[in-house]
């Protein structure tokens, strides 16, 4: 008989389509904080500066090891750092939420290449401060 193993065919593929489920979205496709902070970095890699201020909040700061910049000298030090690497390229890791912060991890090439996880606070979707902790080269 023909007609059973078409039946038990067809209630295979409905069950099957009924088990399936949607792709998991990136949650930094919908998540306007690492829309930002994502948006920064490719600004960043397209050596656009004005697009890279455009994703900080006006009191940004910048937390290093000894020094705090603000957001201006945040400015100055990128112009030059751009205008000192013709070469730069950025590659980033999918970002991560942990606590209050995203969590970037991030590869530098210069003239030598450094690796480290780049650490934002937001207010608003902007990013307000960030720090950079050391990697593995």
């Amino acid at each position: 008989m023909i007609v059973a193993p078409r039946l038990v065919a067809l209630s295979v593929l409905v069950l099957m389509a009924g088990c399936h489920t949607a792709p998991a979205t990136n949650p930094a496709q919908s998540d306007p904080d690492f829309k930002a902070v994502l948006g920064f970095f490719n600004a960043y890699s397209n050596r656009d500066l004005d697009g890279m201020m455009k994703y900080l909040d006006e009191g940004a700061l910048f937390h290093g090891p000894g020094t705090t910049l603000t957001r201006q000298q945040i400015k100055d030090f990128f112009q030059k750092t751009l205008q000192k690497y013709p070469n730069l390229q950025i590659e980033t890791g999918s970002p991560k939420r942990v606590q209050d912060t995203i969590q970037v991890r991030v590869k530098v090439e210069t003239n030598s290449i450094s690796v480290n996880t780049w650490i934002f606070e937001m207010n608003s979707h902007k990013i307000h401060s960030y720090s950079v902790a050391s990697g593995t080269p």
